[in-house]
C-alpha cells in the first residue's frame, strides 16, 4: 500500500465514543459525508469534506490539508476547514489517521480509512455552540473511480 492509494473519493462517517452498547445505532452517529482527497508525490494531502446539501442548493464544504507519513501502514494527518464567508468558516477540525490492511484472500474489499478526529475550535453559538474538544472515530470507504 502506498500513498497514492488515498487519493479518491470516499464515503465519510464518523462515530460518538459512546462506551456502552446502543440499541439504535444512529445514536452513534457524529456525520455522514463525502471525502475527496489527492495525494500529490511529495506526501502533502488536499481535498474537500462535502456536506450533504438539499437539491437546488450549495453544499458546504471543508477544505482539506494534511500529510502522509509512513508506508506500512500508511498514516496521514489532516486538518479541515470551513470556507471564508460560508455558513461553516467557523469549523476547524484536526484528523489523524490510516489506511487499513489490504487482505490478499479478501473478497470485495475496499480500501478503507480509519482513525480520530477532534474538533479543534468551538463553533456555533447559543445552544447551538459546538465545544471544541469533542473527539469520534472515522470509517472512510473508497468509492468506485
Amino acid at each position: 500500500m502506498d500513498a497514492a492509494e488515498l487519493t479518491g473519493t470516499y464515503t465519510y462517517r464518523s462515530f460518538l465514543e459512546l462506551p456502552d452498547p446502543v440499541q439504535d445505532f444512529n445514536r452513534l452517529r457524529f456525520a455522514q459525508l463525502e471525502l475527496r482527497l489527492t495525494a500529490a508525490p511529495d506526501g502533502t494531502v488536499s481535498g474537500l469534506l462535502v456536506f450533504p446539501a438539499p437539491p437546488g442548493t450549495e453544499a458546504q464544504a471543508m477544505v482539506m490539508t494534511g500529510q502522509v507519513s509512513g508506508s506500512s501502514p500508511v498514516a496521514f494527518t489532516l486538518t479541515g476547514k470551513g470556507r471564508p464567508g460560508t455558513p461553516i468558516s467557523d469549523f476547524h477540525y484536526d484528523y489523524d489517521g490510516i489506511i487499513l490492511h489490504h487482505w490478499d484472500t479478501g473478497v470485495n474489499q475496499r480500501t478503507t480509512l480509519a482513525g480520530t478526529v477532534l474538533r479543534a475550535e468551538p463553533h456555533g453559538t447559543g445552544e447551538n455552540l459546538a465545544p471544541a474538544g469533542q473527539t469520534a472515530g472515522f470509517l472512510a470507504v473508497k468509492r468506485n473511480a
